[in-house]
């Protein structure tokens, strides 16, 4: 080995520069092939077995082959792998050599030294290397493995099955390189500096470690080994320079290395106490963001670290704060602003918020939540929720001042109307997390902190005044003391001087011997109290301090005692310190209720984003209010009614979330079993009587969740039943009527709740409290009726007689309270009765019928009729206004006797108005559940006895199970009789037993229409046949039965006596739309409208050609009709039946209506229809033509405010293709510059993609001479610049294809002779011109109007004298554009046969006014009008 020692190693810039020979230098003599390598490996072994480390220097060449072998040779890997585990035994075996001979106080020999030096650079090298080699081999195979899963060549690579220990091994790699920096390496060279290759290679292999190994639990020892490398090369071998280069980089390029570089760098810190480098580290960052603000990837990584650090370090990070912002708040990347502030929070959180904190650092506090105060109005909206975001973990942590407090939540309430949904989202969050942690009260009730603010100010004024009478006490104290303190000085000092050391019996006690002080005092005796104050002053435990003190200094002290007995004895208090704590408590109240003001402010912000698009919007909104409402916030109450509306939601995510808000604030006690069932309870009835009427029908729809979910359970039912029945002590009435309410809500989902306790409900209903209120009474029946099982077909559950206790008990006394004039709420009472009577009762229409005659036979009594003129009608008050006479039929008056006649002939009979009106409330109702009884229960009862008569004659299971499966075919005769017209109108093959079960059920359903249709109203012997006269002669007579009251019951009684027969709707159809059109009494108005809706389910075919009456009542001015009008319409249209055609834009304008509920009902309507087919899309040039009409007359700001929210709704791609064709084409049949400008608009507000941008260049010819208009020009020019960004190559080539043809048009119509605004002078001439020419009846069409549109965009505004021919053309153009579209899709369409004549599908293409379907026969009618 002798020879090996003459030489020295240098480490080279590559690894081939080791096989150069220069001068004494060592260099590789032979490498070895993949074959003879493993030999060499053996030998290798072999000679480390010797435990002599030496042997590298003859064997480093078969490491070095080795290392240079290609990794795709097949045993490269194994070689890889042996190579490795050998050189760090060898590194071990150096290591435990190099650490007694360097520590030695002996130095080295030169030889030795050299020997140890080549030894160690030959041997470190070799193993960095190997370590390389294996990583690089690693990460190939790893790439590999992912390319192999993409194409789904899931493989697990050879190379990682050989090293799947691979991060242990390198772990252990970097440990045996720390534990060879542990030894003073140094001495290794002369002088002792190490070289600055030898440090740069060991610490190069842990830079690349950080950058390939990602940071997880599991490996943390690794990035630790590796900063405790960094750590002693910093500190030892002066790499101190280096490091920050290469962080710098590492954090520039790799995204993962943030968390690991960041707690490298406090590692330094705390274990070597390396501070400059992070500092260094700081400027260099700073440096490279500002010259590199543009790259994301480079500013997000260096962010990533900055907050990390921040977060794990912020006392170390806050020195630098100040001068970051200054740097970075400013700068245009979101992500390196959003970074600063977040260290700033963290800072905030981690180390500024105890109370003792000195005033720089609360200086430092205020200037950072300044910064983020700021930035909450951030030009970014990532920013502005991140700060928000920040101010939410700020308020968490207790970390925020309270004069902070009320400032942010101010900015968090403007930020409710921010256009960014996560910007809104994060507000609503901070406000809910002010709420639930406030510093002020449990309840934030504004009354009552504003009461408690105006006694504590009381308090503080009369404490003022105590403090102003004790400084007076006070000064005249002063004044005796300094009388008192001439002679009472000599008496201490004599005491002191005769009595230095005194003791005394510590028996007594100091309360005790103060008292004898102070009457001594009063007595003025200071000799003996001179001597009780050192004694009290023994007893309070002070002797000690006395003997320490001297002479004159006990002088002064026992003279500052006698003037504190002194003022005791006097009675002097001092109340500055209650004053201080009195002082805090209003500035506290104070705060609150300024705090309570700005939270009430968010109120009605909340409330709009309950309606909004974006589900964020409406969860966070529910969750505040939620909150809000627990914690007594002003105007929750609104927000928690507001809420039940969500119930009718179609996202089952909105329902979800407003059911647990509720189930959150109504059932969520602190107490169990059955107190929690009373708080409960005492919770809903509280909800249910602050609940709207129109809120009412969520609210049954939530209880009947909440009883199928058992939150309402059997307890809570109890409980309920005895607030009902009084059996609660403490129940008041209103309490019992609300819990009687909430008994009807919960007996929908649960019948058993009324079955289980029918005889205690029927014993209330007729009992003396329902006599006296009749809501018991109504509630009662209402309660009963549902008993029936809701599952159940009619026809399984018994009905009780009609000659039943009860039944004869509400009768007699619903007609008791029939002829009681102040009743309230008549209408309930009667419809209750009424549906008691067809829902649970046999023979109903005879009880209804036997009402009704009973009515009639009781107001032709002599006792009722006043007999004569003189005498005053009996039952008439001064409520009524005035009597009116009784229409009386031709029968009835023949039926009459000789007697009543005669008096007839003398005087006219006079009834009280409000009889009269209640009468015909019965009458209309009592026909139209007589339908419904006939169309629902008899049918379904009839049918099933046929089904019993088929099961008994077909005892075979087939048979049986056919005529099960047309047991449940239907639910009502109606439906039948549709059902059966379109199976009868389709071909059939072969006879079906389908088939004869459905004649036999046409059969029944046909009997039930000839009862409907021919003899309820028409047959002389019917009832109604006699009444129904009187109800058109009082709608006929407005000016002789002047009661409003009574006009609405007879025009409502007509609607539904109208739903009864097809051939009485037809007959007195026009009479129903005179008194809708001429009448002013809203409510007639509104039920009629109701009532018109009603008869288009039931008749469509009828009704069909006056759907125009239901569009007119959207102009009205009354916003009730025009909110019944919108209900309706909507409701009709989206059940397909009414057609959608061009009188839609009717409809779309209230969109922009005044009021909140008719706009907010309209836009639900248009989302609905933009989901159903292609609806909206075939009416919208009908919408865009209509409201473009300039007659109209309507804003620019409301057309575009209606126009962004439709146009909204479009989002397939091809049906915006087609619109742009189309708003395109009708540029050359406007002839006004304000349609120009509605069409630009409309265009600006789609989304384009290529084909859109395409057929905006292809049409390029019908506007060319329109964008000289520049506001048409500008909306092209948002096109442009909304479809540019983010666009990709071959989109960006047709926009600039578009910018080009823009242009080029403008290039045109500036080198042409007339601009489309031309002077007003040559406006008028052309007008007058015009006028000579007879107008072409039909406009050009298509392409061809490009050339016409340049010459007729000269007439400029002044066509608007044209506007009405200019509208009719537009309408043929718009629909002869769209009538090949409109044929094709019809001729594709099948069409359908129903049992009515349906409303046209609307999703078939727009249709012409001319195609209005004309009114069918009665007879047809009366077969398919019905539902």
């Amino acid at each position: 080995m002798e020879e090996t020692h003459d030489f020295q190693f240098i480490l080279p810039l590559k690894n081939n520069d080791l096989l150069n020979s220069r001068g004494d230098q060592y260099y590789v003599q032979q490498v070895y092939t993949t074959a003879e390598i493993p030999d060499q490996l053996l030998a290798c072994k072999s000679k480390l077995h010797q435990r002599d480390p030496f042997y590298i220097f003859e064997h480093f060449d078969t490491y070095y082959s080795v290392i240079e072998t290609s990794a795709n040779e097949p045993t490269a890997i194994r070689n890889l792998k042996r190579a490795f585990d050998l050189l760090y035994l060898t590194v071990d075996r150096l290591g435990e050599e190099l650490m007694p001979l360097l520590s030695s106080i002996e130095p080295l020999s030169t030889h030795d030294r050299v020997r140890y030096l080549n030894l160690t650079k030959m041997t470190m090298y070799l193993f960095v290397n190997v370590v390389k080699r294996i990583d690089f081999v690693v990460h190939q195979a790893m790439r590999d493995q992912q390319l192999n899963q993409q194409k789904k060549r899931a493989k697990q690579g050879e190379v990682l099955e050989e090293y799947p220990d691979w991060d242990v091994k390198r772990g252990k790699f970097l440990v045996q390189l720390y534990n060879i920096l542990q030894c003073p390496l140094e001495k290794l060279w002369s002088p002792p500096v190490a070289e600055e290759n030898f440090v740069t290679m060991l610490c190069d292999i842990c830079y690349r470690t950080l950058e390939s190994v990602p940071p997880r639990s599991d490996n943390r020892h690794i990035i630790d080994t590796v900063f405790q490398i960094f750590g002693v090369a910093i500190k030892r071998y002066n790499h101190a320079i280096t490091f920050p280069a290469r962080i710098l980089q590492i954090l520039r390029s790799t995204e993962h290395a943030a968390i690991a570089v960041a707690n490298g760098i406090l590692l330094l810190h705390e274990e070597y106490g390396i501070s400059t480098v992070f500092s260094i580290l700081m400027k260099d960052i700073v440096e490279a963001l500002t010259l590199d603000t543009a790259d994301t990837a480079v500013s997000r990584n260096f962010s990533n670290f900055l907050a990390e650090f921040a977060s794990i370090a912020p006392k170390l990070m806050i020195p630098h704060l100040s001068q970051l912002g200054d740097d970075m708040l400013d700068s245009e990347s979101h992500v390196l602003r959003n970074c600063v502030l977040q260290i700033m929070g963290d800072a905030v959180v981690g180390e500024l918020t105890s109370e003792g904190l000195e005033d720089d650092m609360k200086e430092a506090r205020n200037e950072f939540l300044d910064h983020l105060l700021d930035h909450v109005n951030d030009v970014s909206a990532h920013v502005r929720s991140k700060v928000l975001q920040i101010w939410h973990h700020l308020n968490t942590q207790h970390a925020i001042p309270l004069c902070f407090l009320v400032k942010v939540l101010r900015e968090a309430v403007c930020r409710l109307e921010d256009k960014s949904s996560m910007v809104r989202k994060s507000a609503i969050q901070l406000i809910k997390a002010f709420l639930e942690n406030n510093p002020y009260s449990g309840k934030l009730k504004l009354e009552e902190l504003m009461k408690n603010h105006e006694k504590e100010v009381k308090v503080m004024e009369e404490l003022d005044e105590v403090i102003e009478k004790e400084r007076e006490q006070y000064k005249k104290m002063d004044e005796e003391w300094d009388l008192i303190a001439p002679d009472l000085l000599p008496i201490i000092e004599e005491n002191i001087r005769l009595f230095p050391d005194l003791e005394f019996n510590k028996e007594e006690e100091y309360d005790e011997i103060v008292k004898k002080v102070l009457e001594l005092l009063l007595q003025k005796n200071y000799k003996d109290a001179t001597i009780l104050v050192r004694k009290a002053d023994f007893a309070a435990g002070n002797e000690q301090l006395n003997q320490l003190l001297k002479p004159e200094e006990r002088c002064v002290y026992f003279m500052a005692l006698f003037k504190t007995f002194i003022s005791l004895a006097n009675g002097c208090k001092d109340s500055s310190e209650e004053m201080q704590k009195q002082i805090k408590t209003v500035e506290f109240l104070k705060d609150s209720i300024e705090f309570s003001h700005v939270a009430t402010a968010a109120m009605p912000k909340i409330m709009e984003l309950l309606l909004s698009k974006t589900n964020t919007d409406v969860f966070e909104a529910v969750d505040l209010f939620t909150t809000g409402y627990l914690f007594g916030i002003h105007g929750t109450d609104a927000g928690m009614q507001r809420m039940l509306s969500l119930v009718w939601s179609s996202d089952k995510e909105k329902r979800d979330a407003v059911c647990n808000a509720y189930r959150k604030v109504l059932f969520t006690t602190d107490k169990t079993e059955r107190a929690h069932a009373i708080k409960v309870v005492q919770n809903l009835s509280k909800f249910l009587s602050e609940i709207e009427y129109g809120h009412y029908t969520a609210m049954e729809t939530l209880m009947t969740e909440w009883v199928e979910s058992e939150d309402i359970d059997a307890l809570i039912i109890q409980v309920l039943f005895e607030r009902f029945t009084l059996k609660l002590e403490g129940t008041t009435n209103d309490e019992s009527r609300l819990a009687l309410q909430l008994l009807i809500m919960a007996s929908q989902a649960k019948s058993t709740i009324v079955s289980a306790n029918r005889a205690i409900i029927e014993d209330i209903a007729t009992s003396a409290r329902a006599k006296q209120d009749p809501r018991i009474f109504t509630s009662c029946l209402q309660l009963l009726v549902n008993g029936i099982e809701a599952n159940n077909n009619t026809k399984y559950y018994k009905r009780c007689a009609s000659d039943a206790k009860f039944v004869q008990q509400i009768t007699q006394l619903f007609l008791s309270f029939f002829f009681h004039p102040q009743l309230p709420d008549f209408d309930a009472m009667a419809m209750s009765v009424f549906e008691y009577y067809y829902r649970m009762c046999q023979a109903p229409d005879e009880l209804a019928q036997n009402i009704v005659r009973e009515l009639i036979d009781r107001f032709h009594d002599q006792w009722l009729v006043s007999m004569s003129p003189e005498e005053p009608v009996q039952t008439q008050t001064t409520d009524i206004p005035h009597s009116q006479p009784l229409p009386m039929s031709q029968t009835q008056t023949q039926t009459q006797t000789q007697s009543q006649a005669k008096v007839a002939e003398d005087q006219q009979v006079g009834l009280p108005v409000y009889l009269v009106t209640r009468f015909l409330f019965c009458v209309g109702y009592m026909t139209i559940k007589e339908m419904i009884f006939l169309d629902m229960d008899v049918y379904n009862n009839m049918k099933y006895r046929e089904e019993l008569t088929a099961l008994e004659e077909k005892k075979n299971k087939k048979d049986a199970g056919s005529a099960l499966r047309r047991q449940t075919l239907n639910v009502s005769a109606m439906e039948a009789r549709k059902r059966l017209s379109t199976v009868a109108a389709e071909p059939q093959q072969e006879p079906d037993d389908d088939l004869v079960g459905a004649t036999a059920e046409d059969n029944i359903a046909e009997e039930i229409n000839a009862i409907c249709e021919d003899m309820l109203l028409y047959d002389p012997n019917a009832l109604m046949s006699k009444i129904y006269p009187i109800i058109i002669n009082i709608c006929k007579r407005p000016g002789e039965y002047r009661d409003q009251d009574l006009q609405q019951a007879a025009t409502l009684a007509l609607a539904r006596l109208m739903t009864v027969s097809s051939k009485f709707c037809e007959s007195n159809m026009s009479f129903l739309m005179n008194i809708l059109n001429m009448t002013k009494n809203m409510k007639i108005k509104c039920n009629t409208v109701v009532g018109l809706s009603d008869l288009t389910f039931r008749f469509p075919n009828i009704i069909e050609p006056w759907t125009g009456h239901f569009y007119a009542q959207l102009h009205e001015e009354n916003t009730e009709l025009r909110l019944t009008a919108v209900k309706m319409l909507s409701h009709l249209i989206l059940h397909e039946m009414i057609r959608v055609k061009g009188q839609i834009a009717d409809l779309a304008l209230c969109i922009v209506d005044e009021s909140d509920e008719i706009r907010n009902i309209t836009q639900q309507f248009f989302k609905e229809i933009a989901n159903k087919s292609n609806i909206l899309y075939n009416v919208l040039p009908d919408i865009i033509s209509k409201l473009g009409d300039v007659n109209l007359h309507l804003e620019e700001d409301k057309y575009r405010t209606v126009m962004r929210y439709i146009l909204g709704l479009i989002q397939k791609d091809r049906h915006i293709e087609t619109l742009v064709e189309k708003l395109c084409l009708r540029f050359p049949v406007t002839r006004v510059e304000r349609q120009w400008r509605d069409i630009a608009y409309c265009l600006s507000l789609l989304t384009y993609n290529e084909r859109s941008i395409k057929k905006l260049i292809d049409n390029v010819q019908h506007f060319k001479d329109k964008v000289q208009v520049d506001e048409v020009y500008q909306s092209f020019k948002l096109i442009i610049t909304n479809t540019s960004k983010l666009a990709k190559p071959e989109l960006k080539a047709v926009i600039t294809e578009l910018e080009t043809r823009l242009n080029e048009c403008l290039q045109v119509n500036e080198q042409g002779t007339d601009a489309p605004q031309s002077d007003k002078g040559h406006n008028e001439t052309k007008a007058k011109g015009n006028k000579s020419k007879k107008p072409s009846t039909k406009p050009q069409r298509g392409r061809g109007v490009g050339k016409g549109g340049a010459g007729s965009s000269r007439r400029g505004r002044n066509a608007q004298q044209e506007s009405s021919s200019e509208d009719d053309s537009s309408e043929e153009s718009s629909d002869s554009d769209e009538a090949p579209a409109a044929r094709r899709l019809q001729s594709q369409k099948k069409p359908q046969q129903r049992g009515k004549k349906p409303a046209p599908s609307s999703d078939s293409s727009e249709d012409s006014e001319e195609e209005a379907a004309k009114p069918t026969n009665k007879k047809q009618s009366a077969r398919r009008g019905r539902k």
